[in-house]
């Protein structure tokens, strides 16, 4: 569960009370993200009966917590970390333990014999934390997307960059970008108040297309790079069948895309192989009503999802994380002609990244 995500984006679902703070924190050689409390603190997360992930009841969800010194303290004492399952205030199973300046995994408090969280749950945790010391709450380790980048070697396609692409010309690297409308249609629709500085941006690199059909020759491309536009696509295994042959011997596809269970898809479900079979057999290219009414449900907004199609509307069509991502590029693997990919994750972490090579 990505507490950083739910933070970050004001999510009605987290309460808080007390002394906290986001921080980078260095555990185990890795930088990772953080929340840092002091004093007495607490927080609660509403609504995780709905959340996917939790269904099986994990004994641990990827969070550690430990001390740090910040300052003089007259003796050294541990901290002390309550977690609780709650309904309607009501306590229904709990966990407490001692933890110190050695990370500690913190374990989840379900009552098992249950077998399923209660609908309306609320998970709590209070800190104690002793004077001249902070509690760091590791969420996730932070990945870093310019090792994705750095294979965007040699001519290659950005699909769906707006206005901030990611790939940048240089001495090793010659890219266009790839929009589907002209970039005042893009404003009109994605940027009105100008907030992604469209304005002001350099579009003199950019053409129009489409994801389905890249406009370079077959065998033209050392890579095609895309970052949260993958899960936008209906069939992705045609996407990745098509980009194949737009690709040069060795050629890869990169792309970055949302970890369902870090983010607003958490109470989804990943898309099975054989729906996305289904969409390569029919031939299908743009999300249908089904995709849209199954995205609108899941968001609980009240939208036609027929009148949102209609408009084009920019909506998740799959949801992923690493096993059913893993599905998808072994097929691509065996049934499409791809030799080798790779899947850089981790937990909690709101997106990953996927390579696929000729």
């Amino acid at each position: 569960m990505n507490l950083i995500d739910l933070i970050n984006r004001s999510d009605k679902r987290l309460t808080s009370k007390g002394d906290w703070r986001q921080i980078k924190a260095r555990y185990d050689e890795n930088i990772w993200r953080a929340v840092e409390f002091a004093n007495e603190a607490a927080f609660t997360i509403s609504g995780i009966d709905k959340v996917y992930r939790l269904a099986a009841l994990p004994d641990e969800i990827g969070w550690f917590v430990r001390l740090r010194k910040v300052a003089k303290a007259s003796f050294f004492t541990s901290a002390k970390v309550k977690i609780r399952l709650e309904k309607h205030g009501r306590k229904m199973a709990d966990k407490s333990f001692r933890f110190d300046t050695s990370a500690v995994p913190v374990p989840m408090p379900w009552n098992k014999r249950d077998g399923s969280i209660p609908d309306d749950a609320q998970l709590h945790l209070s800190f104690k934390v002793p004077r001249g010391y902070v509690a760091e709450l590791l969420v996730h380790k932070a990945l870093d997307r310019k090792e994705l980048l750095k294979l965007a070697v040699g001519r290659g396609i950005e699909i769906g960059p707006g206005p901030r692409p990611q790939v940048h010309e240089s001495s090793s690297t010659l890219v266009r970008y790839l929009e589907e409308m002209p970039i005042e249609k893009w404003a009109e629709l994605y940027d009105p108040t100008g907030k992604y500085g469209t304005a002001t941006a350099d579009f003199s690199k950019y053409v129009i297309g489409t994801a389905d059909n890249l406009p370079a020759e077959d065998g033209s491309l050392d890579f095609i790079f895309s970052s949260h536009v993958f899960e936008h696509l209906a069939n992705p295994l045609g996407h990745l069948a098509r980009w194949r042959e737009k690709l040069a011997p060795g050629g890869v596809v990169l792309a970055i895309i949302p970890e369902m269970h870090s983010t607003k898809d958490s109470i989804g479900r990943p898309s099975t192989i054989d729906e996305i079979r289904a969409e390569f057999e029919a031939g299908i290219w743009r999300p249908n009503e089904g995709h849209y009414e199954r995205y609108f449900t899941l968001r609980g907004m009240k939208e036609s999802a027929k009148d949102m199609m209609e408009k084009n509307s920019s909506i998740h069509a799959h949801y992923y994380d690493k096993d059913n991502l893993k599905v998808l590029l072994d097929t691509a693997v065996k049934e499409h002609g791809f030799s080798s990919y790779q899947i850089i994750h981790e937990d909690n972490h709101k997106d990953f990244y996927f390579s696929i090579r000729k």
